[in-house]
């Protein structure tokens, strides 16, 4: 593999007038240090080392792979004592709300990314921002799709793909009736909620100024929807993950929606139905509407503390935006790349055996442009939880799906009040 140079000195130029003095030249020997959490992502770093060594001799690479927990609560310790912090860290999505409140500890990376907008995902980007600012860029694009038993729906006489919601809910009665359901959905949780949320067309929890939208009468029709499939039998809650991959296998769950990387779990989770699996866009809400959604993401950040902020870009630009790495990246740990140059890489365009030798990448290729935009912002761990518990008492018919939704919107607003 060989970096193409095209942007790669004067990006140098401009970081340089960003950060000022404090940050070495480009030919002083630097130690950059990077966190991680996977040994994915600990081989990916380590199979471009020598790549890299090419290109910047002067800089030695250190990955530090530390637990997920363990990981953040250091990271927040450096933070509060600032000193201690890495120049790299990988900030995956669910944990990014926690180091947004206050002082962010991370350098904002708009004027970074911006000669890449055209060609990278910027939808992406919405996770690690606030107020405007981003503080992360994604290693992958997490497109949702709907996972699909072909010779069940085939049996059943339902032909593949969908067009909406609705015509798939009319179509799934057939499977209903043979005791089959046809999506698996969590009743206490949050996730399945959420992509469907973003996919009607809302960013979330939060609007782009940072208001609770949790009880909008978006997310309240979305809920009212989503309850509608679990009490019609169309969708099953049947908990664990393990209990849903059981069910798989056993042909009584016939669809269910996940990102990319979802596909890789059914297939080393139900491994004995090798080949009866496809996957298709979403079917839309309307005719016409968004055919799919997006499901988590981890994030290349640059820590405040870092005293080579400009290496550090420089090598997260080598490891994001160079093809032949995004390539050998999907290989080790099947993370689609969220670059749109990238996604017609004959690699990524081979058909799969076990999703019936369909092309998964031609339809992650197909549906890029349409993954949906979201705000998280500081508070989304705690709008998260709230809203799991909001769907847990709506699916046990302790309250409407509107009161739910308004009840936890209240007490989210009252804990932002709080601060």
């Amino acid at each position: 593999m060989k970096y193409k140079f095209s942007r790669f000195v004067g990006l140098l130029l401009l970081l340089s007038m960003l950060f000022g003095a404090g940050t070495a030249s480009a030919q002083d020997d630097i130690t950059l240090t990077i966190w991680t959490f996977g040994s994915f992502f600990t081989d990916f770093y380590k199979g471009i080392e020598a790549d890299y060594k090419e290109i910047a001799p002067h800089v030695t690479i250190v990955v530090e792979e530390i637990p997920y927990g363990q990981l953040y609560d250091n990271l927040q310790g450096a933070f509060v004592a600032g000193v201690g912090a890495p120049d790299i860290v990988d900030v995956e999505q669910g944990v990014i709300s926690r180091f947004l409140k206050g002082e962010p500890g991370l350098v904002p990376l708009n004027d970074l990314i911006a000669p890449y907008a055209d060609d990278y995902i910027m939808a992406k980007t919405g996770l690690y921002a606030h107020q405007g600012t981003i503080y992360g860029i994604d290693h992958c694009l997490c497109p949702v799709v709907l996972y699909y038993r072909h010779d069940i729906f085939a049996d059943a006489g339902i032909e593949m793909p969908i067009t909406t919601w609705d015509e798939f809910v009319e179509a799934a009665s057939a499977l209903t009736e043979q005791g089959i359901s046809a999506l698996s959905l969590s009743d206490r949780s949050w996730g399945d909620f959420y992509m469907l949320l973003l996919q009607s067309g809302s960013p979330g929890f939060f609007d782009a100024d940072g208001n609770v939208i949790v009880d909008s009468p978006e997310a309240i029709a979305v809920l009212e929807w989503y309850l509608g499939l679990l009490e019609s039998g169309v969708a099953i809650a049947p908990g664990d993950s393990q209990s849903i991959y059981g069910l798989m296998s056993e042909g009584k769950i016939a669809a269910a929606i996940g990102a990319d990387w979802y596909g890789g779990f059914i297939k080393n989770n139900v491994a004995d139905t090798e080949g009866l699996w496809r996957a298709a866009p979403l079917p839309a809400f309307e005719e016409g509407g968004a055919r799919t959604s997006t499901h988590g993401g981890t994030a290349y950040s640059i820590t405040a503390q870092s005293e080579h902020k400009d290496e550090a870009w420089a090598y997260i630009e080598f490891a994001l935006f160079n093809e032949d790495n995004k390539i050998f990246e999907f290989q080790v740990n099947n993370l689609l790349p969220p670059v749109l140059s990238h996604l017609d890489n004959e690699a990524l365009l081979g058909p799969d055996p076990y999703f019936d030798n369909q092309s998964l990448g031609e339809l992650f290729l197909e549906l890029a442009p349409e993954v949906p935009h979201q705000v998280r912002g500081p508070w989304f761990n705690e709008a998260s939880t709230l809203v799991g518990n909001a769907i847990f008492e709506a699916a046990q018919g302790e309250k409407t799906a509107e009161q739910a939704l308004k009840d936890a919107a209240a007490e989210l607003r009252r804990q932002i009040d709080f601060g």
